[in-house]
């Protein structure tokens, strides 16, 4: 099951053949280091893959086996496990941040999105840095941004929507989300 329209997450037990024949008939990948670590599943191969030119991107995986969906968390965690072999530059901070943006869009066959530029959709996240998770990493900011771990995000803009500022939702009732998040939850795990 391989082309062009094709993508499979996780690919933690990929060998050098499967990678070729990823890379030759374009079909995509979507890591979810954090999902693979926590149910110890296995890493992926990604510096392989993206040395083949196999369409590669970041995903969170579901609420079973990753509770944060935290998709920058991912890009940290994508670095992290990496280097886990040894080799501290096995996979750099702005290739797991471009994974998570050009790399997801291009998986998902998407031309409108992954990237700042005219024609885009219009959906942009941003970080104060002047806060003190960011304090003595500045001199890259990139790697700031994955590494050091930012708690929320400060704004969001969705399709030319603000839908955070100053940190805060905007237009949502968010206890209200939460309890009803919460009773869905409770009714799937109950079998209702």
């Amino acid at each position: 099951w391989v082309g062009p329209d094709v993508w499979h997450a996780h690919c933690v037990h990929l060998n050098s053949q499967e990678i070729s024949l990823f890379s030759r008939t374009g079909t995509g990948v979507c890591h979810c280091p954090g999902s693979n670590m926590r149910l110890a599943s296995g890493i992926a191969p990604t510096p392989a893959m993206l040395a083949a030119n196999v369409r590669l991107g970041l995903g969170v995986d579901g609420s079973a086996s990753n509770d944060a969906a935290n998709l920058l968390s991912e890009a940290r965690l994508a670095v992290l496990i990496q280097r886990l072999g040894g080799d501290p530059s096995a996979l750099s901070a702005r290739t797991a941040l471009e994974m998570a943006t050009r790399g997801g869009a291009a998986v998902l066959g998407r031309t409108d999105i992954g990237a700042i530029e005219k024609g885009m959709a219009a959906d942009i996240v941003a970080y104060r840095l002047d806060q003190p998770g960011f304090a003595g990493a500045l001199h890259d900011p990139v790697a700031a941004l994955v590494f050091c771990q930012t708690p929320s995000v400060d704004l969001s803009i969705i399709q030319g929507r603000v839908l955070v500022q100053e940190g805060s939702l905007v237009q949502m009732d968010l206890p209200m989300l939460i309890e009803k998040h919460n009773r869905l939850s409770t009714a799937l795990i109950r079998g209702d």
